[in-house]
């Protein structure tokens, strides 16, 4: 088992892990990793997030970011408050798949 320490940065701001987690290898904590920055870029707030994984010895593994799913998932539920911001395709003037 390996500590490694996940740092958050976003815009201006940046927390600092100074615990850390234990992981069994690196591809274990790089999928903890993305799992972090999904859960929170979720947040609009937060869509600028960046999760730094380092090693016990403070050396950078990697940088993660929110995957594009969950910006997709973000664009959605922010148009749900716009009407008209992702008109269904029948109303935008595109006739239905099944018409074709």
């Amino acid at each position: 088992m390996q500590l490694y320490f996940f740092d958050l940065h976003w815009d201006d701001d940046c927390f600092t892990d100074d615990e850390g987690i234990l992981h069994f290898d690196e591809g274990s904590a790089l999928y903890y990793a993305q799992r972090i920055a999904d859960r929170i870029g979720r947040d609009a707030d937060y869509g600028s997030l960046k999760v730094r994984i380092r090693s016990q010895t403070g050396a950078l593994l990697a940088t993660v970011t929110p995957s594009l799913g969950r910006v997709a998932e973000q664009d959605a539920l922010l148009g749900r408050r716009r009407p008209g911001l992702f008109p269904h395709p029948f109303k935008a003037g595109r006739e239905p798949a099944a018409a074709r």
